[in-house]
Formats: C-alpha cells, sequence, structure tokens
C-alpha cells in the first residue's frame, strides 16, 4: 500500500458515532507543531480520549530534527503523546535510541523506552531492560539497571543516569567499573568521559593488574583519573600490594586516612598522610606521613616516614625525625634517619631494654641476618647484660662520637664505640630501677599487626567473584 505523507495539516478519514467504518469523507486536523508522519497505512479515529492516528508498518515520525520508527504506532494528536511498538528508534540528532517499545510525549520530548533498550551516542553504548530519555537535557535515566559501554571502560549498575552531550554517567546501586587492567566497585560512582574521571563512593574496591604484581585498594571514597593513572582514596583506605616472581610473592600492607597513588609508565608513587600505618615481611612502621617510589627497572623501592614515624624491624624499635627505608626484593636493604635517631631492643630473657641514640643512624643489611647500625654523633647508649646462665648482670651506660652495633636478627651480637668515649659500669647490685636515655619511647603496642591492618579484607576477596 502506498505511503501516506501528511504535513501540518494531517488528513485523516472521519469514522461515524459509534462505528469502526470509515466514508471516504475528509476531515483536517492541525497539529500544533509541523510533524512528519508516515507509514503503510494510517486510521484516524476521534473519541473521547482525543483525536488518534493509528499508524501501521514502517512508520515514521518527524519532529523538527527528532525522528521515530517502529512497526506501528499510535498518536494522540490532542494530547500530543505517542506509543511506538516493535522495533522503536528514537534518533535525535547524534543520539541513537532503540528499543522494543517506546512512549513519546510530544509536548515535554521525553521517551519512556521499554524492553531491550539500546541507547548509542557514536562512542558510548548504554543497555537496560527501560530507559527514559529527556531530549532537551540529552539525559537517559535508567531505574532496572543498565551497562555502559565505551572503547576503554565498561560500567555496570543498578540505576544510573547518563549525560550524551556532556558526557557524563552517574550509576548508583553494586556499581562495577572494568577497564584494561583494572576493576572497581562501589555504591556508587560518576565517570566523567571527556577527562577519563571517575569518582567512586561507599565501600570502594579497586583492583589494578599487571604481569607481576597487583594492587588491591579499598575506601570510603575514590577519584581515578585513567589518563594519567592517579588515584586518590579517602575514608581510612586500605592497599596491598603484591609482588610476585616465580618464587615468591612479596607483600606490602598501607593503611591510612588519605592515600594518593600513580603509576607511571615505568615506576609507582604512593604518597599516604594521617595515621599511616605500614607492614610487610620485613618491617611494620607507623607515621604522620609517607612517600613511597618504585621503578620497574630498578630492584629497589625507596620509603619515606615523617612525622616521628616509628619502624619495628624484628624485635628492634626505631624511631627519629624522618626516615628512609630502602627495600630490596621485598626486604629492607638499608635504613637512614635524620634527627633524634634511637635505637630499643628488649632483651626477652631479663626484660631489659638495650637503647642507643643519636642525631643520625644507618643501617645495612650485611647478609641474610646480619644487620649494622651505625649511630652518631654524640651517640649514647644503654647495654644490659647477663652472665652464663643468662641471668642480668648489670649495665654499661656510655657515649661516643658514634656507636656502632651488630645484630644477628634480633640478638645483640656486638656494641663498639669510637671517639671521645665515656662510660659506667653498673654492677647488678648497683643498677638504677630506671635506666633510660632522655627520648625513649618503648610501646611494642603501638606495632601494626597484619590481621589488624587488613580487617575484613580477606573476606572481601572471597565475595569479590560471587
Amino acid at each position: 500500500m502506498k505511503a501516506i505523507i501528511v504535513w501540518f495539516f494531517v488528513i485523516l478519514l472521519i469514522p461515524r458515532a459509534d462505528s469502526n467504518t470509515y466514508n471516504d469523507d475528509f476531515y483536517a486536523h492541525a497539529d500544533t507543531d509541523s510533524v512528519f508522519v508516515e507509514g503503510d497505512s494510517l486510521i484516524g479515529l476521534q473519541n473521547q480520549e482525543g483525536f488518534l492516528q493509528f499508524i501501521q508498518g514502517n512508520v515514521r515520525v518527524i519532529y523538527d530534527s527528532t525522528q521515530v520508527t517502529a512497526n506501528q504506532a499510535i498518536r494522540n494528536v490532542t494530547r500530543r503523546r505517542a506509543s511506538f511498538i516493535g522495533e522503536a528508534e528514537l534518533i535525535d540528532e547524534g543520539d541513537t535510541l532503540r528499543a522494543d517499545s517506546l512512549d513519546y510525549d510530544e509536548e515535554l520530548e521525553v521517551g519512556r523506552a521499554l524492553g531491550n533498550v539500546h541507547m548509542t551516542d557514536g562512542e558510548v553504548t548504554t543497555t537496560s531492560p527501560e530507559g527514559i530519555y529527556y531530549l532537551d537535557q540529552h539525559r537517559m535515566e535508567f531505574s532496572r539497571g543498565l551497562v555502559l559501554e565505551d572503547s576503554a571502560t565498561t560500567l555496570i549498575g543498578e540505576t544510573g543516569l547518563y549525560w550524551t552531550e556532556d558526557k557524563i554517567a552517574d550509576l548508583a546501586g553494586n556499581v562495577e567499573m572494568k577497564s584494561e587492567g583494572v576493576r572497581m566497585t562501589a555504591d556508587s560512582l560518576t565517570h566523567y568521559r571527556d577527562r577519563s574521571i571517575s569518582v567512586a563512593r561507599g565501600s570502594v574496591r579497586y583492583l589494578a593488574t599487571s604481569e607481576n604484581d597487583s594492587t588491591w585498594v579499598t575506601g570510603d571514597r575514590m577519584e581515578y583519573n585513567a589518563d594519567d593513572s592517579l588515584s586518590v582514596i579517602q575514608g581510612t583506605p586500605l592497599l596491598i600490594h603484591l609482588q610476585h616472581d616465580s618464587l615468591s610473592i612479596d607483600t606490602l600492607i598501607i593503611r591510612a586516612e588519605f592515600l594518593r597513588i600513580q603509576d607511571q609508565q615505568k615506576s609507582s608513587h604512593l604518597h599516604a598522610s594521617r595515621n599511616v600505618r605500614i607492614w610487610n615481611g620485613s618491617l611494620a612502621a607507623l607515621s604522620d606521613s609517607m612517600r613511597y617510589d618504585r621503578a620497574e627497572s630498578d630492584s629497589l623501592e625507596n620509603m619515606w616516614l615523617y612525622g616521628q614515624p616509628f619502624i619495628w624491624s624484628n624485635q628492634i624499635q626505631l624511631t627519629g625525625d624522618t626516615m628512609k627505608v630502602v627495600m630490596k626484593d621485598g626486604v629492607m636493604d638499608s635504613l637512614f634517619i635524620w634527627g633524634n635517631a634511637f635505637v630499643a631492643q628488649e632483651d626477652s630473657s631479663i626484660k631489659r631494654i638495650n637503647q642507643v641514640k643519636g642525631q643520625t643512624l644507618i643501617s645495612t643489611l650485611e647478609a641474610d641476618s646480619l644487620r649494622i647500625f651505625r649511630v652518631g654523633p654524640n651517640a649514647e647508649a644503654i647495654f644490659f647484660s647477663t652472665n652464663g646462665e643468662g641471668l642480668p648482670d648489670g649495665a654499661i651506660e656510655a657515649s661516643g662520637d658514634e656507636i656502632r652495633m651488630q645484630f644477628e636478627k634480633d640478638s645483640l651480637q656486638t656494641l663498639t664505640f669510637s671517639t671521645d668515649v665515656q662510660g659506667t659500669r653498673y654492677p647488678e647490685n648497683a643498677v638504677p630501677d630506671v635506666l633510660n636515655l632522655d627520648g625513649l619511647q618503648w610501646d611494642p603496642s603501638k606495632r601494626p599487626v597484619r590481621e589488624q591492618l587488613l580487617g575484613q579484607f580477606l573476606l572481601w576477596i572471597q565475595e569479590w567473584d560471587h
């Protein structure tokens, strides 16, 4: 049947009263806007709902710059509403919306799509069971779940909004984001496509993987810039970095109130601040802030600690104003302390604390378990001795320009003074009840523990793939 075309004045057959038959008379009805209507057949009907058009086969309706096609349609010309059924497609400027059916409010320019909804702006494709498109805002609203995909990122959520012109997606409810080497989940997420920035909020969980390492992050809020590989995490975040080879896995755990992570092409940089707690297999530490740098071309990792940091290595506690830790293959290779360096180590057999302090400290690992400490200048020390039976046997209090200590794991083997050495030897019966150097902050309870830092992380990992 030849298509019927109507411009501005829609020419329709007038039905007889209370009858479904039509005569050959014509009726002219004016739409309030210029509308183009096309189909294999078109029937008009005037009833209490208004003036209706029934269009069958190869339906095409054009409203200014908006075109809708479908297998069939019903238009209420009076109320300016239309329903398109079967392979409905709406094209508005650069946006294309497809669905099983589409209800369109011609006055408000709002389309409600139902069934196999597919929305694209040429770069992003969004699928959902249902959606509402606001043409004047170039905004699509999804209330029954959605999947949004572009060439680099996939977003999944229970509800969401997408502004096709501004290229902003706002999702909520078990949100998941996936891109190359990155996976993130959250309660809600806003994604700015033009800037490649995502802002996740509530129960944020993030995983970044590469060939030889992986980084897990949890927190309350996270901003992620894909172009710069930059992440900012707040809300007592937890970071777990796993670096592995064919023989072992090195683990670094960090908790703080703020994390900033940047993975560049051949290096990684991390800044943590406020109540920073750190654990790995060879040390534990806490500080007000820290900086961590790692280069792919180098097996060394540098960790800077600021704000009266503490470090525990085996049973040795170290404090100072500023520290630098150099890690090699996941193990503390060397340590530098500037300002008020203090070494404390408890002799577990007699429950007394050996102490050394000075302006600076340099520590190096000479072998697998042999560590050398050099403290100075203006070094001071208190060392408690034992007899052959392992019982207390007095103490030495001494000072010198530099003190050298050698530890085998956490056992002090030698204590050597150099230049301007002065000291006092206390027999056991003369050792003062309290014999400490000024500045001692012995407090093993502050030492970060792996299980406490992890918290619910292990449970979360089990749920990650469910």
